[in-house]
């Protein structure tokens, strides 16, 4: 059987273990007072190896799922999700990278941009989530998006493939 057959099998594995991880693990890790995000990486990881669209379909998929496991209105965390991923994606895309420090120091800015986003959108539609959480929050989930990025890139590799070659090989015979 080809890869592309299983594609979609091994990227709602990941998405499904990434949630039960959070909840049975990382939920328990605390940083400066605040909670990083697993599900988040996987969002930034498909933004940064599949561009704006993988970004924002794993953001939105992975964000349902765990939106019917929290307890926030439900499609918050789907759509910041989304808006997150398709943002890494466009700058991922941008600027042709997919290595070295630029994949962490997305992971970084993009778990910044979550917590500002997550309470804007939350505060709009009603919850009285409290910005003065957000600097120990975005803390949180910019180092943890840092340090697991560059794995959870393998792992979508895995997902969808290795990456193309990013320079034109010439064979002479």
């Amino acid at each position: 059987m080809s890869q592309r057959r299983w594609v979609p099998a091994r990227a709602a594995l990941v998405v499904l273990v990434a949630i039960l991880l959070q909840i049975s693990l990382v939920n328990e890790l605390r940083i400066a007072d605040a909670i990083g995000d697993l599900v988040l990486v996987v969002v930034v990881a498909a933004g940064v190896t599949g561009g704006a669209d993988r970004g924002a379909a794993y953001g939105f998929a992975a964000g349902l799922a765990f939106d019917l496991l929290v307890d926030s209105p439900f499609g918050l965390t789907a759509l910041t999700y989304a808006l997150v991923g398709y943002g890494v994606g466009v700058v991922a895309t941008a600027l042709q990278r997919t290595s070295g420090w630029w994949p962490v120091a997305m992971a970084a800015a993009a778990g910044v941009a979550q917590a500002v986003l997550y309470t804007s959108l939350g505060i709009l539609v009603g919850v009285d989530y409290p910005f003065g959480d957000v600097p120990a929050i975005a803390l949180a989930l910019a180092l943890v998006g840092a340090v697991l990025v560059v794995p959870m890139e393998h792992v979508l590799w895995w997902v969808h493939g290795a990456p193309e070659a990013d320079r034109l090989e010439v064979v002479l015979r």
